[in-house]
């Protein structure tokens, strides 16, 4: 039995989205304000905390609405036939979960509480959980009697509630009114309004799933009594982590069993020797305390002092977790001493082994004679939320890949002679991550990409839908077969990207970033992945860059050949074409040279299935008012920066240059000849050494990237 995917609607950007889980791990990665963070948050409002939930995790375009229907309170209350219309459509404004749950016949058992109707026999359940106006009634006359006091200050001052918004933002009102309700559906024929939705108890879905929660709020190094933020903070020092695993784990004095039997009379010996000797040291305390007048008569009770010793009092302080460098030497350091990305492994760790065990009713966790099976849930939902916070680089890699078999390092979870998951209990883990080394180990057809999407005539407001990647990756066609290889050896950062920047070579992947500081300072501040991939593979990665959504730049070259199919300078009318896959396959979808060069600019721009698209090659270049082609970057920078002296100071240029202006021979030719004799990673370098030898020193970039990194500019630049 396992979670097959949840429906979440009207959940802050997330207005309708579906999250297809992995039978085992499941991670959730798009670019920053993407709505990771949201995801996780709305699963464990729905799942574990409801009383969470806020009037602003509500839709930003259900704002409105609700404020309309508070509107027709305000103008006249409603009729018992409004009230229950008013409740309904409240229902549709605010968040709901769908739980899709996939389970054998034979487990029937085990699901019976969810089942829609006596014939299912195995399959899909599904499970609704939605917040609902309690007394739709009492709500409504409640915020009427405070609009009328409001009525009667207006004008004068600003007073609460300016809306119905307003009302069940404050004073505790949208918990008071709103409540979860759960139901069983019924799926019946499309459209969904056919669905049945029957009643169910909250109990019966926790019987089913356990959720457990770690959030990247940990705040390790903290002390205990610090502030706790956010709905589900994990802050706190590693002492207490270890203290509250011994107390619910670990402590003999629940359910002793026989073991613990010597540990407990040791502890009581201790106990009472301790308890009369403190007792004696306070004997002249207490007795000035009588003469105060306590405990005086009436049958006051007199003061004196227990002690009470256990396992749990060693952990208390934080000189309790320590570290020792060598085990035969006395010198040790105290927990603050100790890198966070260790306290934070070691914090993470024990986490997942506490969750593993509470599941699983390890230790003194159950009461002996109780039936295990019967209070075992069947699913055990883990939630984690940037694993990565405080990790080295490596040791991200490392959690990550271990974290799961952690989870499952039980004998009832796991068989320890095939090493293979016993399929009675499910673990299924979701993290959220921003980091390109934990994806990098892990099978993309595991990802969720949350894509951002502007607002459209569906939605009223910039939104999140998810991609999930093992559409494309589960049953990869060889140009996707490729791009996971790639991006493997190369970085994973796409996934994270607002922008993409593909460059054909080392040359372009050296001097881009230079004229993007130098030209267009304003995209330092995005978040943009720049890949080396040649022009014979960019168009490989179009599907992914479809499914992702995320604005693209191409810089690719003309690659002109003649009509033998080999290598030449680019010349119009001569029946040239190009070579460049990308300018064949993607866009423009042209192969002649002297279309190519023809393009008008604003058709190099596109959308690909929604995705914003600029693909960028070289055209025409006019040095003394004659037109100059070029063929790759190179000999496109030379032209850009013809007259600079870096350049003039080189011979072969300077000859060139003479050739062009005596026509005796094509600038574009002689520049073809130049670079074909470059070592380009060479080329390139000796670029940036130039450009670092002086300050201020710069080169223009191509006008073709000049082109396309205007583009991307404006595509990034944040909306008016």
């Amino acid at each position: 039995m396992k979670i097959t995917s949840f429906a979440l609607k009207n959940y802050r950007r997330l207005a309708d989205v579906t999250l297809v889980l992995d039978d085992k791990t499941t991670v959730l990665v798009g670019a920053n304000n993407s709505g990771k963070t949201s995801c996780i948050g709305a699963l464990h409002n729905f799942l574990k905390s409801p009383d969470n939930l806020k009037v602003r995790d509500i839709s930003k375009q259900n704002w409105r609405e609700i404020q309309k229907l508070g509107k027709e309170v305000e103008k006249e209350f409603p009729t018992s036939e409004m009230l229950e219309k008013i409740s309904n459509e409240l229902v549709n404004l605010l968040p709901s979960l769908d739980i899709e749950i996939t389970a054998e016949a034979s487990e029937a058992y085990k699901v019976r509480d969810i089942l829609p109707d006596l014939e299912w026999r195995g399959g899909s359940l599904s499970v609704r959980i939605s917040f609902e106006a309690v007394d739709i009634a009492k709500l409504c006359r409640e915020y009427v009697d405070a609009k009328v006091i409001v009525a009667e200050h207006k004008g004068e001052v600003n007073l609460w509630p300016k809306d119905l918004c307003d009302f069940l933002e404050k004073g505790r009102n949208f918990n008071k009114f709103i409540k979860k309700k759960y139901y069983i559906i019924s799926k019946g024929v499309e459209p969904a309004e056919n669905e049945v939705l029957q009643p169910l108890r909250s109990e019966a879905l926790k019987k089913l799933i356990r959720v457990d929660v770690i959030s990247e709020q940990r705040g390790l190094g903290a002390e205990d009594n610090t502030d706790q933020k956010g709905p589900y903070s994990e802050k706190q020092r590693l002492n207490k982590l270890l203290r509250e695993y011994y107390e619910r784990i670990l402590s003999p004095e629940d359910f002793p069993g026989a073991e613990d039997i010597e540990v407990l009379g040791s502890q009581q010996k201790l106990e009472q020797g301790f308890t009369d000797r403190l007792n004696k040291q306070f004997e002249a305390p207490f007795n000035e305390l009588k003469d105060m007048g306590y405990p005086g008569i009436g049958g006051n009770p007199t003061v004196e002092i227990a002690a009470k010793i256990s396992g749990v009092d060693a952990l208390q302080k934080s000189s309790s977790v320590r570290y020792r460098f060598d085990k035969m030497e006395e010198e040790f350091l105290p927990e603050s001493y100790l890198g966070l990305g260790y306290q934070n492994l070691i914090y993470l760790t024990f986490r997942l082994l506490e969750f593993r065990d509470k599941w699983m009713r390890v230790g003194k966790s159950i009461s002996s004679g109780e039936n295990i099976d019967a209070q075992v849930e069947p699913i055990h939902l883990v939630l984690l939320e940037e694993p990565e916070v405080n990790l080295h680089a490596q040791v991200q890699r490392v959690f990550v890949s271990k974290a799961y078999s952690t989870l499952r390092n039980h004998p009832d979870l796991r068989d320890n002679k095939t090493d293979e998951d016993k399929p009675e209990y499910q673990t299924q883990l979701v993290i959220s991550t921003h980091s390109t080394h934990i994806i990098n180990d892990i099978d993309f057809k595991d990802l969720r990409y949350f894509r951002r999407n502007d607002a459209d005539a569906s939605i009223a407001m910039d939104y999140t839908s998810v991609a999930n990647m093992s559409e494309l990756f589960v049953k990869g066609k060889d140009e996707l077969l490729f791009v996971k290889k790639h991006l493997k050896l190369t970085h994973c950062d796409i996934f994270f990207a607002d922008g993409v920047i593909f460059v054909e070579g080392q040359a372009e992947r050296l001097l881009v970033p230079e004229f993007i500081s130098k030209s267009f300072p304003s995209l330092l501040s995005r978040y943009i992945s720049v890949l080396e991939v040649s022009g014979a593979h960019t168009h490989k990665y179009r599907e992914l860059i479809e499914k992702l959504g995320v604005a693209t730049l191409v810089l690719t070259d003309l690659d002109s050949v003649n009509s033998n199919g080999k290598s030449c300078f680019p010349e119009k009318r001569v029946d040239q074409k190009t070579s460049n896959n990308t300018l064949k396959i993607w866009h423009p979808k042209k192969e002649a040279l002297d279309e190519l060069v023809a393009l008008p600019q604003e058709e190099n721009a596109t959308t690909s299935q929604g995705a914003p698209l600029y693909i960028a090659y070289q055209k025409p270049t006019y040095i003394s008012g004659k037109e100059v082609l070029s063929r790759t970057f190179e000999d496109s920078l030379i032209l850009a920066n013809f007259e600079d002296e870096y350049f003039q100071k080189k011979k072969t240029l300077q000859a060139a240059k003479a050739a062009f202006e005596n026509e005796s021979q094509p600038l574009s030719k002689s520049l073809y000849d130049y670079v074909q004799g470059l070592k380009k990673g060479d080329f390139a370098f000796d670029c940036l050494f130039h450009l670092a030898s002086e300050e201020g020193k710069s080169f223009n970039p191509p006008g073709y990237m000049n082109e396309g990194l205007k583009w991307l500019e404006v595509q990034l630049s944040p909306k008016s």
